[in-house]
């Protein structure tokens, strides 16, 4: 992203100003001709797995020989992550002319940086005409900028604690903000497994006929599991999949029964290669081998138990460990989590993470503001046979990523 555009981003509050509402860029829509309109789209919701459910449905409808545009959040180096063509993001060229044509709508009509980014996706659209779009919401989804598509399927990955400050203070709240994508007479897939959510989405649905499919319906079972991956079945096909936490197996379980009911023409050898060919950066994953160094971008409860679930099936000890969360997290409990499995631990803070960090968020472990310096400190101290854990939230793996891999390829 050139210089002058990271300015003007900047001034639509970057990634910290939220505008959880979609009246301002409705409006914006329309006047830039609704770009949405007719996109043949698939939008994912969820508390955690929405990055990789919305990647490995993208890279079996590429496999399968569709033309795909990806839009994804947030981004972990540059800026141009977020938006994918055949899971390639785009060039810089491409960002700006979109940007260039996007700008006065949103001075226009004062949105936020988020808004904006979703606006300069739909234009792109509109002009290339995609076979689909699949589109991963950015926060909640009933007034999420991404809700704005007449989707033909939709997927709820799973409910948990998470921006309970917008979505609400309960899990029934947070889902009837999520079921806000749904749509009548479009399936659902859904990861849920609280049995008392499943009810609230099941009373929802029937009434708008919307046939919900249950990925926990699915069989699964884990035959063999490493730091490099594990080899599963589902409903007795064997695949492999490069993360080996019980969450990429429910991830890929949602995208089996996704496909299987969406999209019947998929085969099982393009299934296969789907799950083993992805690479998701940042989610368990391994950017050095002496000494292993990886990157978990676990940022919520749900997601450090279902890292520190893999460590401990991975019988993981005397790990070395900078974890950075932010403000809006749950850090000391989360420490509490990885603490059992760590040798050191050092607490830093990411720059780009949303509000301001509580006055005792330095005294909950040995703390080095800067993740670089932490960085490096932590690795002058480390053995070639050592292991690195980076994690805490995905701000942070984005920051410290670049010291091992500059570029992000998804397979």
């Amino acid at each position: 992203m050139t210089g002058s555009w990271r300015t003007k981003l900047e001034k639509l509050g970057g990634e910290k100003r939220i505008h959880y509402s979609l009246d301002r860029f409705q409006e914006a829509l329309k006047d830039a001709g609704n770009p949405q309109a007719g996109l043949k789209s698939i939008v994912i919701a969820g508390t955690n797995g929405k990055g990789t459910t919305t990647l490995l449905v993208s890279r079996a409808l590429q496999l399968q020989g569709y033309r795909v545009a990806t839009y994804l959040s947030p981004h972990l180096q540059l800026l141009t992550e977020r938006f994918l063509e055949q899971l390639v993001p785009w060039s810089l060229e491409r960002f700006d002319k979109l940007c260039e044509a996007a700008w006065p709508f949103a001075e226009k009509h004062q949105l936020s940086y988020f808004e904006f980014l979703t606006l300069v996706f739909f234009l792109d659209c509109a002009q290339n005409s995609p076979d689909f779009a699949v589109i991963e919401v950015g926060l909640g989804g009933r007034l999420d900028a991404t809700n704005v598509t007449n989707p033909l399927g939709t997927v709820i990955t799973n409910i948990d604690w998470d921006h309970m400050d917008y979505l609400g203070n309960s899990l029934e709240k947070i889902l009837s903000e999520k079921m806000g994508i749904l749509r009548e007479r479009v399936s659902v897939t859904t990861g849920i497994e609280q049995p008392e959510l499943l009810k609230q989405l099941q009373e929802f649905c029937e009434p708008r006929k919307i046939a919900v499919h249950k990925s926990t319906q699915v069989a699964q079972h884990v035959k063999e599991k490493s730091w490099n991956g594990q080899w599963v079945e589902l409903d007795g096909q064997e695949v492999f999949l490069r993360n080996p936490s019980s969450g990429a197996l429910k991830n890929a379980a949602l995208v089996y029964l996704f496909l299987k009911e969406n999209f019947p023409e998929i085969d099982t050898t393009v299934l296969k290669k789907t799950f083993s060919s992805l690479n998701h950066p940042g989610r368990f994953e391994i950017v050095s081998e002496h000494p292993k160094v990886i990157l978990s971008g676990d940022h919520n409860l749900a997601g450090m138990k279902t890292l520190t679930n893999v460590l401990k099936e991975l019988k993981a000890q005397e790990l070395y460990c900078i974890c950075g969360f932010s403000p809006d997290k749950n850090a000391s409990e989360m420490l509490k989590m990885i603490q059992p499995f760590c040798k050191e631990i050092t607490l830093t803070k990411c720059s780009r993470a949303r509000g301001e960090y509580a006055g005792d968020y330095e005294t909950l472990a040995r703390f080095e503001a800067d993740p670089q310096k932490a960085v490096q400190v932590m690795l002058q101290k480390m053995n070639p046979d050592d292991v690195l854990l980076v994690t805490g939230s995905l701000y942070l793996v984005g920051e410290v990523r670049a010291n091992w891999k500059k570029e992000i390829v998804f397979y």
